[in-house]
């Protein structure tokens, strides 16, 4: 970004601008169903374009911002009129921003699956509906995730199964690290993985199945 002269509260207000957009890249793609492949790429198409016009809005709205009777120096020029800025300073550039949402992305990613591993006191609870009441786990406390039809089962640490309407997919996508995919029916959580070879794993007191698909994701993880 070639701009300028600026001061550094004013860069890092601009460098602030791109966390909303990390933010939503982040949390948002992972939520993604590729259940139906075309439309998983069709909608993390049209949710990679919407962020990247939320960032032009906001840097737009940033590098057009200043206190009545101010001016602001880019590139050698004053340029006092909102709008009149020019438009070369690559900030505006959709690769440049790409790069830099990806980068914050998937360092906010690489972070939570740090403090996942490290400190699990600092996981946050997981909130859903079972049987028309609302129940808060903490990652840990789930064993694994089972699908049956249309519904999903989520067996707990304490031998709970409690009953849920949502997909075994978004759950997959939700849950992230430490849980693992190993067949179409078993989300785990393969810090409870006790042992496992090609065909099964044995989280707690249960053998599970583990699909040829799934199998290198699996030994991945756990190795």
């Amino acid at each position: 970004m070639l701009v300028g002269n600026l001061s550094f509260s004013r860069a890092l207000f601009v460098g602030m601008m791109f966390l909303p957009g990390a933010l939503a890249a982040q949390y948002m793609l992972p939520k993604i169903s590729y259940k139906r492949r075309a439309e998983g790429i069709r909608n993390t198409i049209y949710l990679v374009l919407a962020i990247i016009i939320l960032e032009y809005l906001l840097l737009i709205w940033t590098l057009c911002f200043q206190p009545s009777g101010s001016y602001r120096m880019i590139k050698g020029v004053n340029y006092n009129i909102p709008f009149d800025f020019p438009k070369d300073t690559g900030v505006f550039n959709p690769l440049f921003i790409s790069v830099i949402l990806s980068a914050l992305a998937i360092g906010g990613s690489l972070i939570d699956r740090w403090l996942t591993r490290n400190h699990p006191e600092m996981e946050s609870p997981i909130t859903f509906c079972s049987d028309r009441k609302r129940v808060s786990l903490l990652p840990s406390q789930m064993l694994y995730i089972e699908s049956c039809d249309t519904e999903v089962y989520i067996h707990t640490t304490d031998g709970r199964k409690l009953r849920n309407k949502t997909g075994i997919s978004q759950w997959e996508s939700a849950m992230g690290y430490p849980f693992v995919r190993i067949h179409r029916a078993f989300l785990v959580n393969s810090n409870h993985v006790e042992s496992y070879n090609q065909d099964t794993v044995k989280v707690g007191e249960e053998s599970l199945p583990v699909s040829r698909k799934y199998q290198k994701g699996l030994k991945d993880i756990l190795s």
